[in-house]
């Protein structure tokens, strides 16, 4: 039985046992080839996932703060549209809150006479009737 013997002896200087049992190569290079295609995909969609969910958290903590911030500008704008205060004493120009300017503005283009507007609109001049030829 001398190919038995160089067998084992060809077993025996690889150090395997059974070497006619491995998996073949072409099955390893698939399994390889799909653990490092599978393995960034997953490592992928985990960072993708905790950053959509830090991303949330920092949503609704901005939100809060959007909202308190919002509500004090509302306020600032309530008691400046609401309030008389001096802008320039110098000049004598004051703020007075927004419905009474609006009060004094009515009244004061009710006193107004009524007639055309002095405003050229674009084209008008071209709409104008040509004014007579001069005469020699």
């Amino acid at each position: 039985m001398p190919i038995e013997n160089a067998c084992t002896r060809r077993e025996a200087k690889d150090g395997r046992a059974g070497a006619g049992r491995g998996v073949s190569p072409s099955v390893a290079a698939i399994a390889w080839v799909l653990l490092l295609l599978v393995l960034p995909s997953i490592g992928v969609s985990f960072l993708t996932r905790s950053l959509a969910q830090a991303e949330e958290e920092a949503a609704k903590l901005g939100l809060s703060e959007r909202v308190t911030r919002l509500e004090a500008l509302r306020r600032a704008d309530r008691e400046a549209l609401g309030s008389y205060r001096w802008l320039d004493r110098g000049k004598g120009v004051v703020a007075l809150p927004i419905e009474r300017a609006m009060e004094l503005a009515e009244e004061r283009l009710k006193s107004k006479a009524v007639g055309p507007s002095e405003v050229l609109l674009p084209g008008a001049l071209l709409r104008q009737p040509p004014s007579p030829a001069p005469k020699p």
